[in-house]
């Protein structure tokens, strides 16, 4: 894969100990920054806020695609969140999210390259292979290929 790829293998967090939307978010935040995807934790979470003060990204079936195109975002990412228990995130059909696929822009580059990752995400998740798959997996790297072959296609 190569070195500028939107998704990586470390950008697949497993077990994460959040309860909360917004404990989610600033986790996602911090590890923006610490993976030098964004340049400010406040900055990002801001950003995310702003997208879920419209409409909320929560899914349905467990899964939310939150997503944000700000001045903090240095290269555009797609982090992938499994949480270690669902978390209360307004969806569709009210369950709780246990995968929460983050989407970071660049503000200067917000047009494609955010309508296609958030594209190709929402078309496999109406797929109910890819949702079970990823629901019952507990292995980082087989989350990885799932979702890589899904942004790939």
């Amino acid at each position: 894969m190569q070195e500028d790829s939107v998704f990586k293998r470390e950008y697949v967090l497993i077990d994460a100990d959040v309860s909360t939307k917004a404990e989610c978010l600033a986790f996602i935040a911090e590890k923006a920054v610490e993976f030098g995807i964004s340049s400010s934790v406040q900055g990002t979470i801001d950003g995310f806020m702003e997208r879920e003060a419209v409409d909320s990204t929560g899914f349905s079936d467990g899964f939310a695609i939150p997503h944000t195109r700000c001045d903090a975002i240095l290269k555009p990412s797609v982090m992938v969140v499994k949480t270690k228990r669902g978390i209360d995130w307004p969806s569709m059909d009210g369950e709780p999210t246990v995968v929460v696929f983050a989407l970071l822009v660049p503000r200067e580059v917000e047009g494609t390259v955010h309508l296609k990752l958030l594209s190709a995400l929402s078309r496999k998740l109406v797929n109910a292979e890819f949702q079970k798959s990823l629901l019952n997996s507990c292995d980082s790297d087989e989350i990885f290929g799932i979702i890589n072959q899904a942004i790939q296609s």
